[in-house]
């Protein structure tokens, strides 16, 4: 069993921006009488991921990197979001991050990949690495909480004195000094200037026992690297020279289109069923409780904004409520795929079927797979017999995964009901992730791929 967590590590200008606000607010603590508390070696740092447990270091590197291959130049912005300087716990003080949709977007799936690696790694990790929101930042100081007023004073004086602007003004030379006094106060152009430090994530940093590096991602290079590796100046060199051609190079100046990151596929919840529970070997005690989990489990992976297809059936049983009603309890702008059980349900526009096209990939949304049930009309028939690329699907739960796992490379099927995703929603990008046209086989959604 082994601790780890998984931060980017500031560097360059920001990285001197953090030490130089740390090093002015712990003079004024001084000067205030607050009390610090100890800490480990101060590195400026955003944490991605942790602390959690694992049986396996090296499965948590291959995950990270597995996400980390899907981008390459990922900005944010450093000290943006003044007045946001103290914790809510009133002991820390910290520099706040803007992410882009690209980090954010990063650190999600990155999450989703290993809670769905190893089930140690879902029962330790944090809230707030399974939710769908995550807050970025950079710690510069612990302090006793006890000192609240004397604390509220030194957050105070950080949010007012250690600004990015402030910053800028320490570093810059007399001539820049009168420079930008000239443009602010004569020019009366301050206006435009932007108040942070732009900057790129490059690399992901692996942390095991005592916050020892194993190993680091690579963004730019695309190639995880040793902890030596990670500590040398000559990779340093690597990367940095790597990243000033990426920059020069017209096309990667604007990040490919993301709609595809914002999509989701889920069926067969069955909302309200007891019967399902015991139908689909499901691990709830009660109906009550599987509603929730899915409801909650939804509700931390889709974001106001993302899309769901839902692949059909969304509830079943005596006295259960109506589809319309489960709809709106959840996020997302949803698109309903008809299901067995949907039929003469109201409130709700269902489609027989749907197609997407996406990086080079044809999928076909639809309910039930098999172009010979009875129950198909003929347009589902035709467009199943004639289909050429992937089809994504529900119907049979888990109860057929010899046929239909939830990848099976020979038939070209994703199945997407509630028990084999693990009752959330799984994104598109996470099954662009895993590299479709090299997979023979993925038994559910935790298993270990087979490839040709």
């Amino acid at each position: 069993m082994a601790g780890f967590l998984v931060e980017f590590r500031l560097k360059g200008y920001a990285r001197k921006y953090a030490g130089w606000a740390r090093a002015r607010t712990i003079r004024e603590a001084k000067r205030l009488g607050v009390r610090r508390r100890r800490e480990r070696r101060f590195v400026p740092h955003i944490t991605l991921f942790g602390p959690a447990e694992t049986h396996s270091l090296p499965r948590v590197v291959r995950e990270v990197a597995s996400t980390g291959r899907k981008y390459n130049l990922v900005p944010f912005k450093l000290g943006v979001k003044r007045g946001e300087f103290q914790n809510q716990d009133a002991n820390w003080l910290y520099l706040d991050l803007e992410p882009s949709h690209l980090l954010d977007q990063l650190r999600y799936e990155m999450a989703q990949s290993l809670l769905h690696s190893e089930d140690r790694i879902r029962h330790t990790c944090r809230s707030y690495d399974r939710s769908r929101h995550h807050r970025f930042h950079c710690s510069i100081g612990k302090y006793d909480p006890r000192d609240r007023a004397k604390f509220e004073q030194l957050a105070e004086y950080a949010e007012t004195q250690c600004s990015v602007e402030a910053f800028k003004r320490s570093q810059a030379s007399p001539i820049t000094r009168l420079f930008e006094f000239v443009r602010r106060h004569l020019l009366r152009t301050g206006e435009e200037h932007d108040p942070a430090i732009n900057q790129h994530l490059l690399r992901i940093t692996i942390l095991g026992k005592r916050g020892r590096i194993q190993a680091e991602y690579d963004l730019v290079l695309r190639r995880i690297l040793s902890r030596r590796q990670a500590l040398s100046r000559y990779w340093w060199r690597r990367t940095i020279e790597k990243l000033k051609e990426l920059q020069s190079t017209p096309s990667a100046q604007e990040p490919a289109p993301m709609s595809e990151r914002s999509v989701y596929f889920v069926g067969d919840t069955h909302f309200d069923h007891a019967n399902i529970i015991a139908y689909g070997r499901r691990p709830f005690s009660s109906v009550i409780e599987m509603n929730k989990v899915m409801k909650d489990n939804w509700s931390d992976t889709v974001g106001d904004n993302d899309t769901v297809y839902f692949l059909g059936d969304w509830t079943f049983g005596r006295r259960h409520r109506p589809a319309r009603y489960w709809r709106d309890q959840l996020t997302g702008n949803i698109v309903s795929i008809l299901g067995g059980h949907d039929r003469g349900q109201t409130g709700i526009e269902f489609h027989e079927f749907k197609e997407l096209h996406v990086d080079g990939y044809d999928f076909l949304l639809i309910h039930n797979p098999n172009p010979h049930d009875r129950a198909q009309t003929p347009e589902q028939r035709h467009k199943l017999e004639n289909w050429d690329g992937w089809i994504i699907h529900g119907h049979v739960h888990n109860n057929a995964l010899d046929r239909y796992p939830f990848i099976n490379g020979d038939n070209k099927t994703i199945n997407v009901s509630a028990e084999v995703v693990g009752y959330r929603p799984v994104s598109l990008s996470h099954l662009l992730s895993l590299n479709l046209d090299s997979m023979k086989r993925m038994r559910t959604i935790g298993s270990e791929p087979e490839r040709w």
